[in-house]
């Protein structure tokens, strides 16, 4: 989904980093070393937990290549305070949140050290990040006294209003009077990028004897951007019928131990970023001009990285209408394969 930066973005940073430390033959470059920290942070007031990931660039006498397979290379270990501070909208404090550093063990391998990596997190029950507050991050090194600090708004909360929230069933065939399908949302103001997705799940049924609920990856199926003008106005994406069946043929595999597939709901979810984020994704995404040279976009007061955030709405748990199922989810052309049963309770795949 948009906004599951991972490792991606801190590649782009520190890649960058070892490159030109590394590539310097006349320069003694560990003579003059300065701390760089880097830190990504999306606040979401819909989760209940806030993380946030610190790490560091680093120098050593090694290839850097090398160098970065040590988790202590990349990571602060022991030496960070880490804060969260909220301030209403006349400027008082009125809450601080102290991050906890929790090892994670599900890095995947690539440049960095895996499978270990350190983040900071807080808990957020419903109600305890405000719409209305300002939130500053101050992360202190103990051993060198070096303070990075960032600012962020959250973004408000809106709605989908497409499906509607008295929807149940969603229609998914396609046809010449209604070939494409609506998502809608209304409008979050300091929202400047969405993005619209979808998840289905199902249940698998095996040769074993057990009954297994399985879940596609998330849908991607567009985003849009607004401005100061366009804020307020509702918001939508359009996509092919058709092709949410090329999408379950394209991610749901051909198993010889199911015996039969049967469908369970559809979830759909937008995303929307503020200004900060929007900005980030545009300077540091592929660069498919001619001028090669970009500014590294930070909003990260002696560091590198981003503070920022996002929200989502969703609707949950939708079905699919039985023409949907009977006539192209289980017989159709992406997904015969896949052995889903019709309303009835039949399997008749590809026929």
């Amino acid at each position: 989904m948009l906004f599951q930066f991972e490792m991606r973005l801190f590649v782009i940073l520190l890649s960058g980093l070892l490159l030109w430390n590394s590539c310097s033959t006349e320069v003694d470059l560990l003579d003059d070393y300065r701390e760089t920290t880097i830190v990504y942070c999306l606040l979401d007031q819909t989760l209940p937990k806030q993380y946030v990931r610190i790490q560091k660039a680093f120098l050593g006498p090694d290839n850097a290549l090398v160098m970065a397979q040590e988790f202590d290379s990349i990571n602060y270990i022991n030496q960070l305070d880490v804060k969260i501070e909220a301030f209403n909208s006349a400027g008082a404090l009125v809450n601080t949140f102290v991050l906890q550093p929790d090892t994670f063990t599900n890095k995947e391998p690539g440049t960095f050290a895996a499978p270990n990596q350190v983040i900071y997190s807080f808990d957020s029950p419903s109600g305890t990040l405000n719409t209305t507050h300002t939130y500053k991050l101050t992360v202190t090194n103990t051993q060198t006294g070096n303070v990075v600090t960032a600012e962020t708004n959250l973004v408000e909360g809106f709605n989908v209003t497409s499906p509607s929230a008295t929807a149940t069933v969603v229609n998914m065939s396609p046809s010449t009077v209604s070939p494409s399908f609506d998502v809608k949302w209304s409008a979050a103001p300091s929202a400047r990028l969405y993005q619209a997705g979808l998840r289905v799940s199902y249940w698998e049924y095996r040769v074993n004897g057990d009954t297994v609920l399985n879940y596609t990856p998330e849908w991607a199926l567009g985003t849009t951007e607004t401005n100061n003008t366009s804020a307020n106005s509702p918001q939508g994406i359009k996509f092919d019928k058709l092709s949410f069946y090329r999408f379950l043929g394209q991610n749901i595999p051909v198993d010889n131990n199911v015996i039969s597939r049967k469908f369970r709901s559809v979830d759909f979810y937008v995303y929307a970023g503020d200004d900060v984020l929007k900005t980030y994704i545009e300077l540091n995404g592929p660069n498919t001009s001619l001028a090669q040279d970009r500014p590294m976009y930070t909003n990260i007061n002696n560091g590198l990285g981003i503070f920022s955030s996002r929200t989502v709405a969703s609707r949950l748990n939708l079905g699919l209408v039985n023409n949907s199922i009977d006539d192209y989810l289980a017989v159709g052309e992406f997904t015969c394969q896949l052995l889903f049963q019709k309303t009835d309770g039949t399997t008749p795949g590809c026929q």
